[in-house]
């Protein structure tokens, strides 16, 4: 008896606290926003105010198991720059929202035409006010028919290889300060110290063509000097020309 008593007591406090849980309401909001390498290209009141449908559907003071989080994941993932968000409640009554910003790996340069960063997975964004990421400049002498990725063309499949190669390794990041795309699709880069223009040719045979370059930075320009020539030419296979 003692037991079936003490069973029923223990079944009721959970059934309350059960009911205290689910009556509570959000109380405040946790934003977190991931740095990526010192990029903020959003802040916590900018998330605020989508997860608040820019003013027209506040969430503080609502009751949290009412919620849809995955609408209010949509909503603050509708921003260019937000890659994936993740909305949660804690146990205290806090609504927590996790950002993760999208990366951009260089900067879209078109005479005649607005800017643009290129993420990491090729997905083309605008440029903002708040905040400029120091990325490599592409500039493009051909108009390509990209609308919302660089990977809709084959071409552009290999240029976000190419970038992405260059943004992962920490020598050729810094070496590299832009990159003009001719209108054959071939590409010279313009490196960021030495004043050596570096005919790459298509974005393709990546891993030879970075390998002669590194002899060319390692071995070469410290034999013969720094400013012994103004271009390097690695675009012909088994082939580092230099003039």
């Amino acid at each position: 008896m003692f037991y079936t008593i003490s069973l029923v007591g223990l079944m009721a406090i959970i059934g309350f606290a059960g009911n205290k849980n689910i009556s509570r309401n959000v109380d405040d909001v946790v934003v977190r926003i991931s740095d990526q390498n010192g990029d903020f290209f959003t802040d916590q009141l900018e998330i605020i105010d989508l997860l608040n449908a820019e003013g027209t559907d506040y969430v503080l003071g609502l009751s949290i198991d009412h919620l849809d989080l995955r609408q209010l994941e949509s909503r603050v993932e509708a921003h260019p720059f937000v890659e994936d968000a993740q909305v949660y409640k804690d146990v205290k009554g806090k609504l927590v929202v996790n950002v993760t910003q999208s990366k951009p790996v260089a900067r879209i340069f078109r005479r005649g035409k607005e800017d643009q960063y290129i993420d990491e997975h090729g997905n083309l964004l605008p440029t903002i006010t708040k905040h400029t990421s120091r990325v490599l400049i592409l500039e493009l002498e051909h108009d390509f028919s990209w609308k919302e990725n660089i990977t809709e063309t084959d071409y552009g499949v290999d240029l976000l290889q190419l970038l992405n190669h260059i943004n992962n390794d920490k020598f050729w990041r810094a070496q590299i300060a832009g990159i003009v795309v001719k209108k054959d699709g071939e590409l010279n880069m313009l490196p960021q110290v030495t004043k050596q223009e570096i005919v790459f040719g298509l974005p393709e045979d990546l891993e030879e063509k970075f390998k002669k370059l590194k002899v060319f930075y390692k071995q070469v320009l410290p034999n013969k000097g720094w400013n012994t020539y103004s271009m390097v030419n690695v675009k012909f296979k088994n082939q580092l020309v230099c003039e």
